[in-house]
């Protein structure tokens, strides 16, 4: 009795499974897209610092409707920490995609084997044969590319920071904490995804 319903089971959570998956890799777009910007907004910082930030002053003090403008030392510290929040999701999202396709594999090589090995490979060995060559192209630019160009332009940024500044911070010193948990987060995600066993 339990072997007969154990395909229509199997079935049914390789197709839960896989909507999982959608679904977060509709956050992990998402999150790379707010990643982007905020990436923009901290370029646009370093290229024009005093201009850049009284914009963005100017901006939320008339969105917010607020009597006074916002600090700009302040406005900088709070780019960091949605630059770091995002970061660290952002690869948690991926790493946790990318172990939910191992998991997939497996649930694939169950079901194929009812079937003679010729179906359920959408993410398994048919995805994995003949893989693109752009694919391998956007595969190197998601893992190796952005988190080096990420790396440095958060070193430039927080030098920069360190540079104009006259003298350690509390802001300051917090920045920089987070600069390093942001180069630390996208070591352990090169590793992770570079080095997996």
């Amino acid at each position: 009795m339990i072997e007969e319903h154990r395909l229509p089971i199997l079935h049914d959570h390789y197709k839960e499974t896989f909507g999982h998956i959608q679904s977060y890799l509709k956050l992990r777009d998402r999150l790379f897209a707010y990643l982007l910007l905020t990436v923009t907004v901290m370029l646009f910082q370093m290229y024009s610092p005093t201009g850049s930030t009284e914009a963005i002053s100017e901006l939320l003090t008339k969105k917010l409707e607020l009597k006074t403008p916002i600090d700009v030392s302040f406005l900088s510290s709070v780019v960091w920490f949605v630059l770091l929040s995002l970061v660290v999701r952002y690869f948690q999202t991926v790493v946790h995609v990318e172990r939910q396709y191992d998991y997939i594999h497996k649930i694939e090589d169950e079901l194929s084997t009812e079937y003679g090995r010729k179906a359920f490979t959408r993410e398994g060995k048919s995805y994995l044969e003949n893989y693109p060559l752009f694919s391998s192209w956007a595969w190197v630019l998601y893992t190796i590319v952005f988190p080096l160009l990420l790396s440095i332009v958060v070193v430039t940024k927080i030098v920069g920071e360190i540079r104009q500044s006259d003298g350690i911070t509390v802001l300051l010193s917090i920045n920089a904490v987070v600069a390093l948990g942001i180069l630390l987060s996208c070591s352990l995600y090169a590793l992770l995804v570079h080095f997996k066993k």
